[in-house]
């Protein structure tokens, strides 16, 4: 055990090297075979934030639309097809000019892992994106919105009562994807909880998509146990849908906890519809969700609505809103205005 005052090199500061590194190499990389891109996105919008039962809060965001966020990817190609590559990528909050959703976030707070690529499928380790959340965010109209998508913050924002535990990125993870089969693709997952956790994770979905048509079904497992506290033995399953019918896209949603741990079940339904409205799109989505158990009776119910305005081929500029309420809470109300800038 290292003592106090002693000196050494962490896992922290290894990652961070290994990061930069990565980063002033990409202009090495054009002189190679390898293949690199460095992409993101920039959120930012000047808002009122207030969920239900909480104090407003008026200040700039970083995530109102989708989370920003910067990345490098960079891959070979080999004999045979297959491709090695490796992808870094870090949150940024424009209010307080710092990486990571929030401070006690890793510095590469949002993908970090190597991957192998092949006709067989592909395989990555690292830290990796939860199967749930992709899911989730693919099938409702407000995408990846942590602020005003009601599907992503009842299931992933509310606390564990009501939504899953843990959270949607995964370290010492590994997984495997099978190779897109007409339209079908399997994706399954496993990772191993921190060490004083003394737990694992894992995860499957399989996704679905045909014309006009995509589905996906998820399913999700938490166990976790220090030896102190409750247990953690958590199950999901969610399915989820969308449709293009031209004038519009509907989606719909579903998603079904079971908290052995804690005795609690709850489920999260959710649908909205993406349609063109004038010059721009205009996405609309509600959720309800309810969690019942021993002393526990919650009914959390949440409408959403956002206009997008695409000034070009990879700028939006947006207004959006929320009304969320909690049964037993003060009603919050939430509304932004914001610019999203996509680059790669």
């Amino acid at each position: 055990m290292k003592q106090p005052g002693a000196t050494g090199i962490t896992g922290w500061q290894v990652a961070r090297a290994l990061a930069i590194a990565a980063l002033l190499a990409c202009p090495l990389l054009a002189h190679s075979q390898v293949d690199y891109n460095v992409y993101g996105v920039a959120d930012l919008s000047w808002g009122r934030f207030e969920p239900s039962g909480s104090i407003k809060d008026d200040r700039f965001n970083s995530n109102s639309l989708s989370a920003t966020f910067i990345g490098v990817n960079a891959k070979d190609s080999l004999d045979g097809g297959w491709t090695p590559g490796i992808t870094l990528e870090t949150f940024f909050r424009f209010q307080d000019f710092a990486t990571g959703r929030k401070p006690n976030d890793p510095l590469l707070s949002r993908n970090a892992f190597v991957s192998l690529g092949s006709s067989y499928g592909s395989v990555r380790a690292g830290r990796l994106q939860t199967y749930l959340f992709d899911t989730t965010v693919r099938f409702n109209a407000l995408g990846n919105s942590i602020a005003f998508s009601p599907a992503v913050r009842d299931v992933f924002q509310s606390g564990n009562i009501e939504g899953v535990q843990g959270d949607f990125y995964w370290d010492r993870a590994v997984s495997y994807s099978t190779p897109n089969l007409d339209g079908l693709t399997v994706n399954t997952m496993y990772a191993k909880g921190a060490a004083a956790h003394r737990g694992d994770y894992g995860a499957t979905s399989v996704v679905w998509a045909h014309g006009l048509f995509a589905g996906a079904l998820s399913l999700q497992r938490v166990h976790l146990n220090d030896g102190i506290n409750v247990p953690t033995i958590e199950n999901t399953l969610q399915a989820g849908a969308t449709y293009d019918f031209g004038v519009a896209r509907v989606f719909g949603e579903g998603t079904w906890i079971n908290d052995i741990g804690f005795g609690i079940r709850s489920h999260v339904l959710t649908a909205g519809a993406s349609l063109p409205l004038g010059p721009g799109t205009l996405e609309v989505q509600g959720a309800v969700a309810t969690a019942t158990g021993l002393a526990v009776d919650r009914r959390h119910s949440t409408g959403s609505a956002a206009y997008l305005y695409s000034y070009d081929s990879l700028t939006d500029l947006y207004i959006a809103a929320m009304n969320d309420r909690v049964r037993g809470q003060t009603r919050g109300v939430s509304a932004a205005i914001g610019i999203r800038r996509r680059f790669d």
